[in-house]
Parts: structure tokens; C-alpha cells; sequence
């Protein structure tokens, strides 16, 4: 149950994580960002946003795209997305969610997977819980991930460069047991910067790091 919940916060994060390749961009130098009011994830269409995964045994490139808008349930949602990985991501008064259509492992599903992954309109402390259900056949089982602001306008070196208005929020899991939460461990701490969106992702067997992006008007 334990790697389950901890698989389902590694594909949270892996769908959180915006881009990555060696093309040429900006490298992180400051542009114009359009006034979208998402200012911690200005997915304007067109733009990129190049990561580098590290971990213990193999170093990931890869770039994700946003390609438009789709409407779920109402609700318009930035595409974005690569060969591998999509997603929608939305915002709406400072509060920054994203959906994934399908999620399967051994077995298990999850439909419409929705997230609340940032809130850039609370204070350092502040926390809140999305609550996932997955099925196996006609066996149910729900989940907690909670995530916490942990620091709030903060500046934060990445690759060598410096971003500002910086919101790191820590993700944790929990699985119910007979009604009650148990905690299953911290997944990942995330850090925002503003007008760039996810700078940096940290886990305990890999880190994710922005290397360049290119953010249309």
C-alpha cells in the first residue's frame, strides 16, 4: 500500500514537471511575461519550459509544450504536454490546479485526476488536502495528499541563476485506514517562481531542475 501512494505522488510530480530540452531559448533570462493573472505558471501557447531530471542512476531531458486550451467540466484548462506526458493546467484567483485524464498502475485506476498543486494567495504555514480515489475491479481505495506552503517570497538559486518570489510547497501522502489518515511521507517539495512557474521539484531518489524557458506573448 505504502509504494502505491508513494507511486501515485511520483506521477503527480512527474506531470508537475514543465519541460526539458537542449533547444535554444531564453536560458532563464528575464522577458517579457504576459499579464495572464497565473503569474506562477504563465502557460501562454507555444511556450516551453527545459528541465534536467537527476537521480542516482540516470540524468532526463525533456521538454513540455503548452499547445492550447481544452474545457473540462466547464473549466478552461491549458494543455500542455510531450510524447510521454499530458496534462491540463488551470488557475483562477490565485489557485493552481491540474487534471490528468487517466492514471493506471498494477491494476489500479484513477479517472480525472484532479490537483490543487499551488496556492500563491496564502501565507507561509498554510496547507490543504486534495482527497484521489483509485479502483481495482470492485476494490476502492482513497488517499490524502496534502500540500504545505513551507516558504513564501524567497529568492532560490537554480543551475546558477537566481529566481525571486519563490513558493515552495511540500507534498504529503496519506493512505485512509479504517477512516483515519496514516501518514505514508513526504513526496516532494516543489519551489514557484514567479513568472517562470516550477523551478526546481525535490524527491527523496531524484531532483528536477529548470534549465531554459520561452514564455510567448
Amino acid at each position: 500500500m505504502k509504494n502505491f501512494y508513494l507511486y501515485i505522488g511520483a506521477f503527480i510530480l512527474a506531470i508537475i514537471i514543465f519541460s526539458c530540452s537542449k533547444e535554444k531559448s531564453q536560458e532563464g533570462d528575464s522577458i517579457a511575461t504576459p499579464d495572464t493573472g497565473c503569474d506562477y505558471a504563465p502557460y501562454t501557447a507555444g511556450s516551453t519550459f527545459s528541465y534536467i531530471n537527476i537521480s542516482n542512476n540516470d540524468t532526463l531531458n525533456y521538454t513540455l509544450t503548452v499547445t492550447g486550451d481544452t474545457t473540462i467540466n466547464g473549466t478552461t484548462y491549458k494543455k500542455v504536454g510531450n510524447d510521454s506526458v499530458f496534462i491540463c493546467s488551470g488557475c483562477e484567483d490565485g489557485v493552481y490546479t491540474q487534471v490528468a485524464n487517466l492514471l493506471t498502475f498494477q491494476g489500479y485506476k484513477a479517472n480525472d485526476l484532479k490537483l490543487t498543486y499551488l496556492k500563491d494567495n496564502v501565507p507561509a504555514g498554510a496547507s490543504w488536502q486534495d482527497t484521489i480515489t483509485v479502483s481495482n475491479g470492485s476494490i476502492s481505495t482513497t488517499g490524502v495528499l496534502e500540500f504545505t506552503v513551507t516558504e513564501k517570497d524567497v529568492s532560490k538559486t537554480v543551475n546558477g541563476k537566481e529566481y525571486e518570489n519563490v513558493i515552495a510547497v511540500r507534498m504529503d501522502a496519506f493512505a485512509i485506514v479504517l477512516n483515519n489518515p496514516v501518514p505514508v511521507g513526504t513526496i516532494s517539495t516543489s519551489y514557484y517562481s514567479k513568472g517562470v512557474g516550477l523551478i526546481e521539484a525535490d524527491q527523496e531518489q531524484d531532483t528536477t531542475k529548470i534549465v531554459s524557458y520561452t514564455i510567448n506573448p
